[in-house]
């Protein structure tokens, strides 16, 4: 499809009629109020109450009535074309949805955001990787360019971790309207794209880690590819962009491979061997770490049906998760389905509609549907269902973003003013549900100073042959260079199962009930002499509570028994921490 025809397609020619004079007024106006309610909300999101729903549900009200004033301006600018206005309002949503990661916390949010920080520190202070260590080692792109950045500002990396979730949602947003700019599509449609991207958005992916990153790159990527057929210049610029994913991230590389494969046999990528040189970088690199990724089990796993089972999938089917869990994982699948079953509807539609045309249909499908391919041969530990729908989003909105702008700006001659508000209406209900996915763990993810502090003390102090045992997941962990040793004294730290002891096997479901199986783990450590410490925080218990990791009351018992056996002594107290230390040289009383 040429570039005349991809606008024609999104942005039919149809004259305004009796458009106001100051049409970014009204939404102006909106926006205005939008921000207001978000401020007077603020000081609630930080100060919220503990609820099994998440931080929607914690919250003043005000904070989702501001997302929602927020939709309601950029529908309205798109419809009055009121571009400006849009696209301020487009920026302005991002930030009152993705701001409270920043400001109200008082640390990054999610544990396993801080197992990035150590080969962060390593790299910053030793200026190289120890392949021999763990997989991040082996894939250092993002951490070699954070840990420069550390250096060059002076910044650091809890810190950058802060705002990386607001930083990174402006920054998917603009690759996917340069992507759609790319296509060929107009700024209004464009824009469109951005914000429906964001709005459906509720991956959670966006802190900081290789995939973030990866994922932004990757837009801009396609956005090069497709570029391609009019400049060959294009192309060239992708392959270093390309090269710093395949370094950065094990998975995202592999969609784009298959994605340009696509593409280029629907003749929508010069020069054609551009996907040779891709394969090359890709695979090569793949080849030259075979032995790290063996230690994960199998390169290809063609077992679909797990392949496509989630964690949270798991534990419904066990029983054992929240009623506020099911109810969030259930709006993330709404979510979902509304994005592919309404992008799947309108290729099918256009296909039927333009049958000449069926390679231009294709274009923006492949991308939006490519990523599904990850499903035929892994699982990515049971998180890559949740890629494939993160990495179908841009190629998803440039299928939808043409006809909604269409309705939204009245182009479709029956019904317009119903179309506008049902587009509208429809736009708010997604982001608000998108956004209850989002914050609905929020208290099972909060981390606090204290355990960063702890676990930073653990690591550059403790025996590195100290086996750390958290109960559940909610506490840091890899924080800071020091962790290498941990690993190269016990292989399993790297893999993380001396961390949760839900992880180990034959623990997943422990009660706790019987105190021997307990004891029996403490004997054996002191019969090893293995120094050891158990650490239990109250992310610990929220997060047990909201996933239903441990069965109810599992924790209390747990913490009984430690308080029960002289052997194990409170070495760290306080109001969101405990911590008992394995006393080697007391022997077992009774």
């Amino acid at each position: 499809m040429t570039i005349t025809a991809a606008r024609t397609q999104a942005s039919p020619a149809r004259p305004d009629k009796a458009l106001p004079a100051r049409r970014w007024l009204t939404p102006a106006i909106i926006l205005v109020l939008a921000a207001v309610a978000w401020a007077v909300a603020l000081p609630s999101l930080r100060d919220a109450p503990w609820n099994l729903f998440g931080l929607l549900a914690a919250a003043s009200p005000l904070f989702p009535v501001s997302v929602v004033l927020a939709t309601i301006a950029f529908c309205l600018a798109i419809a009055l074309r009121a571009t400006r206005t849009a696209g301020i309002a487009l920026v302005s949503t991002i930030l009152m949805m993705r701001l409270p990661t920043a400001i109200s916390t008082d640390a990054p949010l999610y544990s396993w955001t801080y197992k990035h920080f150590g080969p962060i520190d390593y790299i910053q202070r030793f200026g190289a990787v120890d392949v021999d260590i763990d997989i991040y080692h082996n894939w250092p792109g993002a951490f070699s360019f954070i840990a420069w950045l550390n250096t060059v500002t002076g910044t650091e990396t809890l810190a950058i971790a802060q705002w990386f979730a607001v930083g990174s949602q402006l920054a998917v947003a603009a690759a996917v309207f340069f992507l759609a700019r790319t296509y060929g599509q107009s700024t209004a449609t464009a824009l469109v794209a951005a914000f429906c991207a964001h709005a459906v958005n509720w991956v959670a992916q966006d802190y900081l880690s290789p995939q973030a990153i990866g994922f932004a790159l990757a837009i801009v990527v396609v956005a090069l590819v497709l570029a391609s057929v009019r400049t060959r210049a294009a192309a060239w610029v992708a392959v270093p962009i390309f090269t710093a994913i395949v370094v950065t991230h094990q998975l995202t590389p592999y969609w784009l491979l298959a994605a340009v494969f696509l593409l280029t046999v629907l003749g929508r990528v010069r020069p054609k061997y551009l996907i040779v040189v891709f394969a090359a970088i890709a695979i090569g690199y793949m080849l030259l770490h075979m032995n790290v990724l063996s230690q994960f089990g199998r390169l290809l796993n063609f077992d679909f049906l797990s392949n496509i089972m989630t964690p949270s999938a798991r534990n419904e089917t066990l029983g054992n998760p929240s009623v506020g869990q099911v109810v969030n994982s259930w709006a993330a699948r709404g979510v979902t389905l509304l994005v592919w079953i309404s992008a799947g509807i309108v290729t099918l539609v256009r296909l039927l509609r333009h049958r000449d045309q069926w390679r231009n249909t294709l274009v923006p499908a492949v991308v939006a549907f490519s990523p599904a391919l990850i499903l035929v041969a892994q699982g990515y530990g049971g998180e890559a269902l949740f890629r494939v729908f993160l990495y179908s989003i841009p190629g998803c909105m440039l299928i939808l973003a043409p006809g909604l702008t269409r309705l939204l700006r009245g182009e479709v001659l029956r019904a317009r003013r119903a179309a506008q508000i049902g587009v509208t209406a429809i736009a708010s209900l997604t982001a608000l549900t998108s956004m209850q996915a989002y914050y609905g763990g929020w208290f099972a993810n909060l981390v606090t100073p204290e355990s960063v502090q702890l676990t930073t003390r653990v690591l550059q102090e403790e025996d590195p042959s100290t086996l750390t045992i958290g109960v559940a997941p909610g506490a840091p962990g890899r924080l800071v260079a020091e962790y290498v040793d941990f690993v190269q004294a016990d292989e399993l730290f790297d893999s993380g199962i001396d961390m949760w002891l839900t992880s180990w096997p034959g623990w997943e479901t422990e009660q706790f009930a019987d105190p021997r199986r307990v004891t029996r783990l403490t004997d054996s450590l002191v019969w090893e002499q293995r120094p050891a410490l158990v650490v239990i925080t109250q992310q610990m218990r929220d997060y047990s509570t909201y996933y239903g990791t441990l069965p109810d009351g599992a924790l209390d018992r747990f913490e009984s028994i430690l308080e029960d056996d002289p052997r194990w002594v409170l070495d760290h107290e306080s109001e969101d921490t405990l911590v008992y230390r394995l006393d080697l040289g007391t022997s077992r009383q009774g």
